[in-house]
């Protein structure tokens, strides 16, 4: 089934936030190894801590890394996307000097990154605890806050963040997302704007500027900011759906079709019509949609069959409904 256009966080641009899982392996008994000798493993360990006596701890001679030394380590492993060993780097920067208020802010950024709210708050929040005046230090408050649905929060610290710096693109977008959330549209549309009057060809604000259009009704804006997302060559795939459904809304079937194709393959573009149709309650055409994405793929697309379901099951329902057998005989799937 489509995803529905959602103007949550997830096109959030600027800051990913993935699951890094630091996992161990866990050992096992194998059956067929052999047969261990405690006694003679004991033998062994006491004739080499004899031994070790007379050699030098490599470890001993190499020094410990400054602060200065692990922030740029952190800011190499950073780069290189390896979030979990940046934040160790990091945090022994940290560590060893806390007046480093920008590796701090790195921290908190890299628990972002990772999906962990709760320590990338505690970094945002000493921050500003330290700096009373630090942008990004309310800015990565309110982006907690946004990831928690504390919208009230959000919005204040977010407010905050763009009256000391109103140059952030990311305050402006961060404050749109909480202002959609609210259904307050108008005005995250007007945030959006301020976002890519500083950040023109960002995909992620312009869809988020086409969702609040097409929340607000306005699917023909909604189509604009969405082509303009996709012309950057950036675009995720969900854009694609969103632009599919604005397409319905204005009756542009055959750009429906080719726009949720650039989403999926064949068997659920027909699918993702078919939800879009039957949410503006064209039950019938929708009905049309869903058996052609089945004949498609008949193996496996069970979705589209529940969906189908759902479908005759509105149809039935509405006052001037028809039955699905009579209503698709003579209506095909635009």
């Amino acid at each position: 089934m489509l995803i529905q256009p959602s103007h949550g966080t997830q096109f959030v641009a600027g800051l990913l936030i993935g699951g890094f899982l630091l996992t161990g392996c866990a050992g096992s008994k194998d059956s067929t190894s052999p047969s261990f000798d405690m006694s003679e493993y004991r033998q062994m360990m006491e004739r080499q801590k004899g031994a070790q006596g007379s050699f030098e701890d490599p470890a001993s001679s190499v020094p410990e890394m400054t602060p200065e030394e692990h922030e740029r380590t952190g800011d190499m492993d950073a780069q290189r996307r390896n979030f979990p060993l940046a934040g160790v780097h990091y945090g022994k920067a940290l560590n060893a000097d806390p007046t480093r208020h920008s590796v701090r802010l790195k921290l908190g950024r890299i628990y972002l990154q990772q999906g962990m709210l709760e320590p990338a708050l505690t970094q945002f929040q000493d921050l500003q605890t330290r700096e009373p005046n630090s942008a990004p230090a309310h800015q990565g408050i309110g982006h907690v806050y946004l990831l928690q649905g504390k919208l009230r929060e959000a919005e204040a610290a977010l407010t905050k963040a763009i009256a000391l710096d109103s140059s952030s693109w990311l305050s402006h977008n961060l404050l749109g997302l909480v202002q959609d959330q609210e259904q307050r549209h108008a005005e995250a549309i007007t945030a959006y704007k301020a976002a890519l009057a500083l950040h023109p060809r960002e995909p992620g604000v312009l869809n988020n500027l086409g969702l609040a259009y097409a929340l607000s009704g306005d699917h023909e804006a909604a189509i604009q900011a969405y082509e303009q997302a996709a012309a950057t060559g950036s675009a995720p795939p969900k854009l694609y759906n969103n632009l599919g459904v604005a397409y319905a809304h204005r009756q542009r079937y055959a750009d429906a079709l080719d726009a949720f194709k650039k989403a999926t393959d064949e068997p659920r573009e027909y699918n993702n019509l078919g939800v879009a149709l039957l949410g503006m309650g064209r039950a019938t055409l929708a009905v049309a949609c869903f058996e052609k994405a089945i004949e498609s793929n008949p193996q496996y697309y069970e979705k589209a069959t529940e969906n189908l379901r759902q479908a005759r099951q509105a149809l039935g329902n509405s006052a001037n409904g028809t039955s699905a057998s009579g209503s698709t005989k003579s209506v095909a799937c635009p």
